[in-house]
């Protein structure tokens, strides 16, 4: 399996790379003194405090893979867990709609000496708790901030509320079929086979089979997560801290640019963070590469101002894409040379 992945990993890294070039040629050819200006002269101790922030996001979910491994490897260390979590934002970001980190994840674990029976069993586990997290999360966010944000950003956040319906259709939808079986034989039965119809599945009886095994798979794990439920608990917070993390950089980034604090702003912020990282996942190029620049600016430009708001894309960018995704190759690297 991962061979397909290394197949088109130079294609796509090409891809990312030649957007990015794009990317940052659109934002400096009208003015570049100005924006480079505002980068060089951003706090380097509040450009400290965002990079930790990225490392403690890749940290807590290093730690939720080893409080879910640890359930049957012991021995399973948090610093191998992290090396887990770069590795699979490399995959993230170089795979279309991040598909390709779990089975890179699944290569890590093998490499560790995890088997890769249990290594599938903790990957749908995190998955499972993540997107139940993801859900909730994101649907405070919506109610808390809605008004506000509607009434500012209308139309992207029509945008918002697709990506969260997506998101909790994806849970619901595989809840649902572990737990009626109407829905389960209606899949089976007919929905595989419309699919077939309209093109969108091209071999019925293979995803048949494919279905099968992935919601035995599912309901196993679902049965593990019942009988641990203090691992349940403890991967749940550490999801919440992972997504908070992870939305909070850009406020830390405008912060280093020369914003003033205040607590308003920090919550709003906090939220449209959350905003931008349902938009993106909608965005099907790997990396979500130019959707994710555009979409940071169009949102958190009306909040901070368009004078530091291309200086802030590219810092945030570069912070949580680009700088992971160089730790990740050559945490990669390191376990391909290791025997």
């Amino acid at each position: 399996m991962i061979k397909k992945i290394f197949s088109n990993t130079f294609v796509n890294l090409g891809l990312i790379l030649a957007i990015g070039a794009l990317v940052l040629w659109l934002v400096l050819k009208d003015d570049p003194q100005t924006v480079l200006a505002s980068i060089t002269s951003a706090d380097p101790m509040l450009i400290l405090v965002a990079l930790l922030a990225v490392f403690l996001w890749q940290f807590m979910v290093g730690l939720c893979l080893k409080v879910l491994t640890n359930i049957t490897h012991p021995e399973y260390k948090a610093s191998q867990g992290l090396l887990n979590s770069f590795v699979a934002s490399l995959f993230h970001g170089l795979t279309p709609s991040a598909s390709g980190g779990q089975i890179a994840q699944i290569y890590v674990y093998k490499k560790q000496g995890v088997d890769i029976g249990d290594a599938g069993s903790v990957l749908w586990l995190e998955f499972i708790i993540y997107q139940s997290v993801l859900t909730l999360v994101s649907l405070f966010f919506i109610v808390v901030k809605f008004p506000f944000f509607y009434h500012n950003y209308s139309n992207l956040f029509l945008i918002v509320i697709i990506g969260f319906v997506l998101n909790t259709a994806i849970i619901f939808f595989i809840y649902g079929l572990a737990k009626f079986k109407r829905l389960h034989d209606w899949i089976k039965n007919k929905g595989v086979y419309l699919g077939y119809k309209i093109h969108l599945v091209k071999d019925p009886e293979k995803t048949i089979e494919r279905i099968e095994v992935q919601l035995e798979k599912f309901r196993c794990e679902s049965q593990k997560l019942g009988h641990n439920k203090g691992v349940i608990i403890k991967c749940a917070l550490l999801c919440v801290l992972r997504l908070l993390l992870y939305y909070v950089v850009p406020y830390i980034v405008f912060l280093a640019l020369g914003v003033p604090f205040s607590w308003d702003m920090f919550l709003n912020a906090i939220a449209m963070g959350s905003f931008v990282s349902i938009a993106t996942g909608l965005i099907p190029i790997p990396g979500a590469s130019g959707g994710a620049e555009a979409i940071f600016i169009l949102m958190f430009g009306n909040l901070f101002g368009a004078e530091l708001i291309s200086g802030a894309m590219l810092l945030w960018r570069f912070l949580t894409f680009y700088l992971v995704m160089f730790i990740g190759a050559i945490c990669f690297a390191y376990l391909r040379l290791k025997r």
